[in-house]
């Protein structure tokens, strides 16, 4: 396999170019939102004030806000997710990792039936011929 040919599992892709997006579109809810300051906005995300920085400036996590943010179901995800997110923290002073992990998993499970809806290959899993025999 060449280097042009690496396999890329769909969660490798996402967590280097779909999760900047979404955590940059959850940084802003929670700090133009939710009226949180950029050091609790971290603390919820777990991430440093910095980060959060360029995340609202758009600097950090922006190649797939405007494909996000323009589907409402996606954003309805996202702005529910945030708000339980902080719901928790100012409940326990914790962050409540399982609901952020699902939070990811739903958006990425979200845009990939999109992408497959859309016709996109990448969605597509075709097993090898040696996975195929071994499943016969």
């Amino acid at each position: 396999m060449s280097r042009e040919e690496k396999a890329e599992l769909p969660c490798e892709h996402a967590a280097k170019a779909i999760f900047p997006s979404i955590r940059s579109l959850m940084a802003k809810m929670l700090v133009e939102e939710c009226n949180l300051s950029k050091y609790m906005a971290s603390k919820i995300l777990g991430t440093t004030p910095a980060a959060i920085t360029l995340y609202t400036e758009g600097k950090r996590g922006d190649k797939y806000i405007k494909r996000i943010s323009s589907d409402e179901h996606l954003t309805q995800l996202l702005r529910n997710a945030v708000r339980k997110l902080v719901a928790y923290y100012n409940e326990t002073g914790k962050i409540d990792f399982y609901l952020y992990q699902k939070t990811f998993c739903d958006i990425c499970m979200a845009i990939n039936e999109i992408a497959a809806d859309q016709g996109c290959p990448a969605t597509r899993y075709e097993p090898t011929a040696k996975l195929k025999r071994a499943n016969e």
